[in-house]
C-alpha cells in the first residue's frame, strides 16, 4: 500500500474541501483593485494558507499568501512582514516574496535591507518563477486560469516598480551615483510604462549632486508627462530660483499647489506603487 500517497491524496482532499467553501478569485479581483477589502473572505483564505503551511512546509509561498492576507485583511502589519520576510529567505530565487519582502521593508524606512532584497528580486530569473508557480498547490488551486494570462506584463511592471524603488531608496540614502543609475534605468529603458517618477528622481539626484540645468530638464519633462507629484513643481521652481528666473519659478509653484503642498523631501511621493503583489 502506498502509504504516501494516500497521505497526500488525503491532505489534497482537505485542502479542496477549505477551498470549496471559498470564493477563488476574490483575491486576485482584490489585487486588481475591482472589489474593497470587505468583500473577501479572509479568515477562510488564511485558515486554508496555514493548512498548507502545515500540510506542505515546503510550499514557502503560502506564507507569502498569509503575509498579503494579514496585511491587507487582518492589519497584522508585524505578523504579515514576519512571514513575507521568512518566505523569501526561505524561497529567494522567487520574485514575488522577495520583491514583496523588498517593499516591505521600503515601506517602513528600512532602506538598507530593501535594497538588498529589491536587488535579488531584480535578479531572480524568470523562468525559475514560472516553473515555482506552475508546481504551486496555491497557483494550480486559485489562479488556474490566469498563469499564462498577462503574468509577463505584470512581471514587467512589478520589475519596473523594483528599479524605482531602488533608486528611491539609494536616493534618501544618498547614495546618489546608485540612485542615477536605477533612475536612469528607467528613464532609457524601453517598455517603461510611465517614466514621470523616473524623471522626478533623476531631476533630485542631479539636483543633489549641484546640476541645476540637467535638473530642471528633468523636472521639465516630469511636468510634461502631467506630474500629480508637487514635488516635481516644488524642485523645479527652486532650481529656477537659482538660475534668477523667479517669474517662471512662480508660475511653476502655483501650477503645483493643485497637488497639494508641504510635501516631505524624503517621503516617497507614488503610494500607487506600494502594493504588495503575488502575480
Amino acid at each position: 500500500m502506498d502509504v504516501p500517497g494516500v497521505v497526500q491524496s488525503v491532505k489534497i482532499r482537505k485542502l479542496n474541501d477549505l477551498v470549496a467553501g471559498i470564493n477563488m478569485s476574490q483575491l486576485l479581483s482584490y489585487s486588481n483593485g475591482e472589489i474593497p477589502s470587505s468583500a473577501v473572505n479572509w479568515k477562510g483564505l488564511t485558515a486554508y494558507f496555514r493548512m498548507i503551511m502545515k500540510f506542505f512546509p515546503a510550499q514557502e509561498d503560502a506564507e507569502m499568501f498569509l503575509g498579503y492576507c494579514e496585511y491587507y485583511g487582518l492589519g497584522q502589519e508585524e505578523n504579515a512582514f514576519e512571514h513575507i520576510r521568512h518566505s523569501a529567505d526561505n524561497m529567494p530565487y522567487f520574485f514575488w516574496n522577495v520583491y514583496d519582502t523588498g517593499l516591505f521593508l521600503f515601506k517602513i524606512g528600512d532602506m538598507d535591507h530593501a535594497i538588498l532584497y529589491l536587488e535579488l528580486a531584480m535578479l531572480a530569473p524568470s523562468t525559475k518563477m514560472v516553473y515555482t508557480m506552475g508546481n504551486s498547490i496555491i497557483y494550480r488551486q486559485f489562479f488556474t486560469e490566469t498563469l499564462n494570462s498577462g503574468l509577463e506584463v505584470r512581471l514587467n511592471h512589478a520589475r519596473e516598480y523594483a528599479v524605482l524603488l531602488l533608486a528611491a531608496a539609494n536616493y534618501y540614502k544618498h547614495n546618489y551615483d546608485m540612485a542615477d543609475l536605477f533612475a536612469m534605468k528607467g528613464v532609457d529603458s524601453r517598455g517603461i510604462s510611465n517614466r514621470e517618477p523616473f524623471y522626478f528622481y533623476a531631476g533630485a539626484i542631479a539636483m543633489a549632486k549641484g546640476n541645476t540645468d540637467e535638473a530642471l530638464s528633468f523636472f521639465n519633462r516630469a511636468i510634461k508627462a502631467k506630474s500629480k507629484n508637487p514635488l516635481v513643481y516644488s524642485y523645479a521652481a527652486d532650481a529656477l530660483r537659482k538660475k534668477g528666473r523667479m517669474e517662471e519659478a512662480e508660475k511653476i509653484s502655483r501650477m503645483g499647489q493643485v497637488f497639494g503642498q508641504g510635501a516631505s523631501p524624503d517621503q516617497f511621493p507614488y503610494p500607487s506603487y506600494l502594493k504588495l503583489e503575488f502575480f
